[in-house]
């Protein structure tokens, strides 16, 4: 039994030692290769060629956390509809129903956040 199971995960062992061998001999090739000869311009922030002001550290608007929110929704809907529109024959209706919930429920929460304003820029 326990030599069945060790042939069995043995492929997935190596494949994963030999991931973590080739990382780390591709980090350490690289810090050795690499050129170190640092300079004030060379340590600048680069921004399209405009002088770098201030602290490039600054606080993040909300906003886009909110859309980036509402693009994972999106997604999480694509990813659930798109199965379900393959299969969906032999599914039968009780997947449609669910599926109709489902949508509801997503179309639900996009109109609260777009009455709410969520989804309006301000500047």
């Amino acid at each position: 039994m326990a030599d069945g199971v060790l042939a069995t995960y043995a492929p997935v062992g190596i494949l994963i030692i030999l991931a973590f061998v080739v990382v780390w001999a591709t980090l350490a090739l690289t810090k050795l290769v690499a050129p170190r000869r640092p300079s004030p311009s060379k340590l600048t922030t680069y921004e399209s060629g405009e002088v770098p002001l201030g602290n490039a550290r600054g606080p993040i608007d909300v906003q886009y956390y909110l859309y980036i929110l509402v693009f994972l929704i999106i997604d999480i809907e694509a990813v659930f509809l798109i199965p379900w529109a393959l299969n969906y024959v032999p599914l039968g209706t009780t997947a449609l129903v669910e599926m109709i919930i489902f949508a509801a429920l997503v179309l639900f929460g996009w109109a609260y956040a777009w009455k709410k304003g969520a989804l309006e820029w301000q500047s």
